[in-house]
């Protein structure tokens, strides 16, 4: 009678009916379906999405049964909790607990503000319970928040060091206050890296921490604190992402995690969520190693237009691109749940939400079927949308996202780049994974000028991505008065975004290119040849097609100029190599 008692549960949740009032079941890590669907409501680019029964239902509908509470951003967009201390608010424990060291956390901690966050989680948490959803708090622990992200001190000792045993009782009893204050969280995220959460480096110069490797410390503090959460919460989960730590950490960890109470929630490659790299052999393997334990894995990653990839941009189609990454995700062995990493905006269209939706609610589909479903809502422009997210989705697929993690966020490029040598930014942080694994998947993890041929590589793949996005907003501005009403808007915004990414795309390319070709022609005139008409005349050529993708004549108009004027001038003054004085911002990957 239990087992049936249990089964129908199950089946609930799964359906995403309303079990607000029964005990949840979990799943074990033979589960072959995507028990968690986790769901999140705004995202950092746009963090003001409204919490409400409207938007949670849409969410229901498209198969997610579980949310994240809280966008818990590095950058903190609307001052949204990233830590515990910025929802638990408790003298006792503050005066039993006193630190050495400790700042103060970056929230805005006025009676007011705290009063505000309070309301504003318990509101959310009532919502989940009204619509059948499942919840999930996330926080980063240790809070470390006074090393800065990138900071030389990072090395140093954390008042808030794993081998104290006051960091963890301190964090036992923040959960237990957490459960007290905030009754309704079924399942809690704990980062113990980034998320304003750091950890002493055993080569640093923590004298607790010196030569003991941080598997063997953060383990035995992440399997405390999710016992702490079993006791508190006997029907909730405690997820932990291992992120920051190299490969070889990441392995040696599972191995001695409490699968009892602990599950794995990983990003979909060890460098990075990114859409068209999910799944590398890191994760294979951490799955199978979590599987071989029955330790339950969620894989986070993109499931909606917007990303951190194409920040700020919300409007961008490539759905062909988000159910492949899906599809590979669920074929991997050991997968209980998918988690939508960056946010959703659940009142405007969304292609790549709605096949991720179609894939959530009929796991059987292939990718052309789900396409064609997604499709249906277009009406007679029904083939040519088809047809244009099957060039963006190219793009997408083409544009050379593994060069460095800072050719992400490529709205945010600008399309004047410096008049300095292209290169490619690459230095991050003295992170284990930064200074080991990641650079298995990012070409590029430091800030040293690169060969040619690495600066022709990118070149030439975002001259491919760039070919491709032209062919789709051909495609795109020829249907846009007959794509229907109710979603033109949406339709021309995107149309909008890609021509915005294209300009993004073409500026690298010129300015890579540009680059070269000088670079040959100074080559050249040390070696005292001829620099042949050629090189010249390309030279020119693409530094009058980047002046039109600048829209603007300077600083372009000057070089032509200067070249026209006097090679051997020009030479000396254009595309040389200087120091990285981030000129045009983080973002602007070639620019220094």
């Amino acid at each position: 009678m239990k087992r049936v008692w249990l089964l129908a549960i199950l089946v609930g949740i799964l359906s995403g009916a309303d079990n607000s009032d029964a005990e949840t079941a979990l799943p074990d890590s033979k589960s072959t379906s995507l028990y968690y669907r986790i769901g999140l409501l705004g995202c950092p680019s746009k963090p003001d999405v409204e919490w409400n029964e409207q938007n949670l239902n849409r969410l229901k509908k498209l198969g997610f049964n579980t949310m994240q509470l809280n966008l818990a951003w590095g950058c903190r967009p609307a001052d949204e909790p990233l830590n515990l201390e910025d929802v638990v608010y408790d003298e006792a424990i503050s005066k039993s607990y006193s630190f050495k060291g400790l700042h103060p956390f970056r929230a805005d901690n006025s009676p007011a503000r705290k009063q505000q966050r309070q309301d504003e989680l318990r509101k959310r948490i009532a919502l989940c319970k009204k619509t059948g959803m499942r919840t999930l708090f996330h926080f980063g622990a240790p809070n470390n928040v006074c090393y800065s992200f990138g900071s030389a001190d990072i090395d140093s000792k954390m008042p808030l060091c794993l081998l104290d045993p006051n960091t963890t009782q301190y964090y036992v009893k923040m959960l237990d206050a957490f459960v007290k204050m905030y009754p309704g969280v079924d399942d809690i995220l704990v980062y113990t890296y980034d998320q304003d959460a750091w950890l002493c480096n055993e080569f640093g110069t923590c004298p607790a921490c010196q030569g003991i490797p941080l598997h063997e410390r953060v383990v035995p503090f992440v399997n405390k604190l999710a016992r702490a959460w079993k006791q508190c919460n006997p029907n909730g989960r405690f997820w932990w992402e291992p992120w920051e730590l190299s490969a070889g950490q990441v392995y040696q960890c599972i191995e001695q995690l409490d699968p009892d109470c602990v599950g794995l929630m990983l990003h979909s490659n060890v460098a990075e969520v990114q859409v068209t790299m999910a799944v590398d052999r890191w994760l294979k393997n951490s799955c199978y190693l979590a599987k071989t334990r029955a330790i339950p894995v969620v894989v986070e990653c993109f499931l909606g237009a917007p990303s951190e990839e194409v920040e700020p941009f919300n409007h961008l189609a490539y759905p062909h691109v988000v159910f492949r990454q899906i599809k590979a995700i669920h074929a991997l062995d050991g997968v209980i749940g998918i988690k939508e990493y960056y946010g959703t905006i659940p009142d405007k269209e969304d292609a790549n939400l709605r096949v991720s939706g179609a894939f959530f609610n009929n796991s059987t589909m292939t990718e052309s079927q789900a396409i064609d479903e997604i499709a249906k809502e277009y009406g007679p422009a029904g083939e040519s949308v088809k047809q244009f997210w099957t060039k963006t989705s190219q793009a997408m697929e083409l544009f050379p996202w593994d060069t460095s993690w800072y050719i992400r966020q490529v709205g945010r490029c600008d399309p004047v780049h410096s008049m300095t040598a292209a290169f490619i930014r690459g230095q991050q942080t003295h992170t284990p994974s930064w200074a080991s694994t990641r650079s298995a998947i990012f070409m590029k993890t430091d800030n040293a000028q690169p060969d040619p041929w690495m600066l022709e590589d990118v070149q030439l793949r975002c001259e491919l991505a760039a070919q491709r996005l032209s062919e789709a907003l051909t495609i795109g501005k020829a249907i846009q008065s007959k794509v229907p009403v109710s979603l033109s808007e949406d339709f021309q915004k995107g149309l909008e975004e890609w021509g915005e990414f294209q300009r993004r795309t073409l500026s690298y390319a010129y300015h890579l290119r540009e680059t070269n070709l000088v670079t040959m022609m100074r080559r050249l005139r040390q070696a005292k040849e001829p620099i042949p008409d050629r090189l010249l005349q390309e030279l020119k050529e693409v530094l009058l097609a980047d002046q039109a993708n600048q829209k603007q004549k300077e600083p372009i108009q000057t070089a032509l100029n200067a070249l026209n004027k006097d090679v051997d001038a020009f030479l000396s003054e254009y595309f040389q190599t200087t120091d990285d004085r981030i000129s045009k911002g983080h973002f602007t990957l070639t620019s220094r």
